[in-house]
Order: structure tokens, then C-alpha cells, then sequence
């Protein structure tokens, strides 16, 4: 069962050309009960038996491992590439971390984390800064309109017309404060939503945030949101934070409802009428506490190459589906 759950994750992370450590396979084992038809007990896989089946896997000639990380058999060329892409992750969050914190001057927003091949880094010359955002609730859109105004004043946010925006923030989904758990559920999300790193926000919340997604377990076995993560929170400016408080105030005692009402039904509009928003293989949600924009997602290519590895090599019962896409 281990052996499956290992083959299973290289393999995962063989689709998005990631080799991983020793730890890194044991943080993100894929779930042994999604490899076996009958649920089935599983006990807990310390570092060391994960490390043991690594060897035998390695003695086997079904994967190979250099500098101390691991990939399926002939996929060596993987450790180059993940070590460049390290090299220009590192050059983006130093430029990331510059920006975001001017981010702090946006009023109601709760927290931000950073998402996709950045929380990865598995980063190309051309990637963005794909941003998961929490709002105080009732202000969801009229949250989102001060902080594209912001981040467009910065001259540092993706717009809808740009196929590569590299450095610029993509914020492609926000949720609510009363609305934290992610509906949508999947091996690619859960994975996704393991290694989000915390830019701007709480530990309180950040807390909240994956206990209410506990279900990411149900894919990825060693899920806690108690587990030591990547963090890279800007240092708080007591400045920035000042300004967006006072506006907040100012706006909620009589002007936050007359602005969020206008705000949604504007911003609704251009939804709809965004023929993004129902093109195939993609999913657009826009509701009073959730908006997710992800007209052109990757998650089922790469669920589809997982799912040929894993008839490939035979380490799982069934396949794995999407998290609801468009047909």
C-alpha cells in the first residue's frame, strides 16, 4: 500500500516535471485509501518507512534518485530544471515581497496567500503571482474593485487581455472570512491548497482556513493544518494598516452597503458577459462569498497524465476526477 502511495506521488508530481525530497514525499503522500477500491485501515508512515520504500523502489529500477531527490525512472533531467526554477522563484518573492506589502493599504481584506508555482517553486521567467484573497464578508466586491484599483495604480496586476503577465498579481480567487471551506474538492486542489504560503494574514486565520479544509486529507495523507509550513508574511506596516482601517471605518459607518451594492452588480455584469467565463475545462464562480476565476485551468490535463501514469504503473483502483469543471 505504501509502495503505491509513493509511486502515486512521484508520479503526481512527475506531471508538473517536480522531482521531490525524501520529506516532500512524506508531507504530500497521496492518500493510500484513493489507491484501493474497498476502504481500508491504513496506520501512520513515518520519514523513515517512507525513505525505506524509496530505496527499494530505487533498487527496483522504477525510480532514481539524484542530490537527493527523487523521480520516476528517466526523468532524471527533472533536477536541473526544478533547481533553475528554484533560482528564479527565489529572484520573483524577493520582488513579490516588495509589492504585496503595499497591499496592506486595501481595506477588508482579511488575508492573502500566495498559490500555483510560486507556493511550488516551480516557477518559469514568465509566471505571475497567482494570489488566494479572504475579504471581510459583505465586501467582497467592493474589496476586489479598491484592490485592482491599488495593484493598477502599481501598474502590477493581470488583467483578462494579458496571456503572460510576468510579476504582475493574478487574483484568481477570493473567498469570505464566513465562508473559508473550498468547495471544490480534487487530488489537484487538495495538493494545490497543501502548499499555499502565507503572504498576508494571521496565524488565527491562516488556522481557520485550513481547518475548515480538512478534507484536502481525504487526498493528501499527512494534511495538518497545525503542520510547519512555508512562511513568508510581509512585516506588518502599523502605517498601511492604519489607512485601510480608517477608510473601513469611515466607509462602514455610512457608505459600505451603497458601495458593495453597485460593486457586485458591476462586476457580475462583466462576468457574464465575459465569454471566458463559459469556455470548456475551466470553471468562473461569482456568488456573494466566493469568486474564483479559472476560465483555462490545468487540472485536467494534468489529472489526465496522473491518470495514465497510474495504469502505467498500476498503483491505483480508479482514477481520479476533476473538481467539477465545465464539460
Amino acid at each position: 500500500m505504501l509502495k503505491d502511495a509513493v509511486l502515486a506521488t512521484l508520479s503526481y508530481y512527475d506531471t508538473l516535471d517536480f522531482p521531490l525530497t525524501g520529506f516532500e514525499m512524506w508531507r504530500y503522500l497521496v492518500n493510500p485509501q484513493r489507491l484501493v477500491r474497498k476502504k481500508t485501515v491504513v496506520g501512520e508512515f513515518s520519514l523513515a518507512d517512507i525513505i525505506k520504500e524509496l530505496d527499494q523502489l530505487k533498487k527496483s529500477k522504477t525510480l532514481e534518485e539524484q542530490f537527493g531527490f527523487y523521480m520516476l525512472a528517466g526523468r532524471k533531467e527533472l533536477v536541473e530544471l526544478r533547481l533553475e526554477r528554484e533560482k528564479i522563484a527565489a529572484q520573483k518573492w524577493r520582488l513579490l515581497r516588495r509589492r504585496a506589502r503595499w497591499l496592506q493599504l486595501t481595506p477588508w481584506v482579511r488575508g492573502i496567500f500566495v498559490s500555483g508555482s510560486m507556493a511550488l517553486g516551480n516557477t518559469t521567467e514568465e509566471s505571475d503571482y497567482d494570489l488566494l484573497v479572504i475579504m471581510k464578508a459583505g465586501r467582497l466586491y467592493a474589496g476586489r474593485l479598491l484592490l485592482s484599483a491599488l495593484t493598477s495604480l502599481m501598474r502590477s496586476r493581470r488583467t483578462r487581455y494579458e496571456c503572460v503577465a510576468p510579476d504582475k498579481f493574478c487574483f484568481n480567487h477570493y473567498i469570505t472570512v464566513d465562508h473559508l471551506r473550498i468547495e471544490h474538492e480534487s487530488l489537484y486542489n487538495a495538493q494545490t491548497y497543501t502548499r499555499l504560503v502565507p503572504l498576508i494574514i494571521d496565524k488565527k486565520l491562516a488556522g481557520q482556513f485550513f481547518s475548515a479544509n480538512l478534507w484536502i486529507n481525504k487526498y493528501v495523507y499527512n494534511f495538518s493544518p497545525w503542520l510547519e509550513t512555508a512562511h513568508r508574511e510581509i512585516k506588518e506596516s502599523k502605517i498601511l494598516r492604519a489607512v485601510a482601517i480608517g477608510i473601513e471605518w469611515v466607509l462602514d459607518q455610512t457608505l459600505g452597503d451603497y458601495f458593495e451594492k453597485p460593486a457586485r452588480s458591476y462586476q457580475q455584469n462583466r462576468i457574464k458577459n465575459n465569454p471566458a467565463t463559459y469556455e470548456s475545462g475551466g470553471r468562473v464562480v461569482f456568488t456573494d462569498n466566493e469568486l474564483e476565476f479559472h476560465p483555462r485551468s490545468f487540472e485536467r490535463t494534468i489529472l489526465a497524465a496522473y491518470n495514465a501514469l497510474a495504469r502505467r504503473y498500476s498503483f491505483s483502483g480508479s482514477e481520479e476526477s476533476d473538481s467539477g469543471l465545465s464539460p
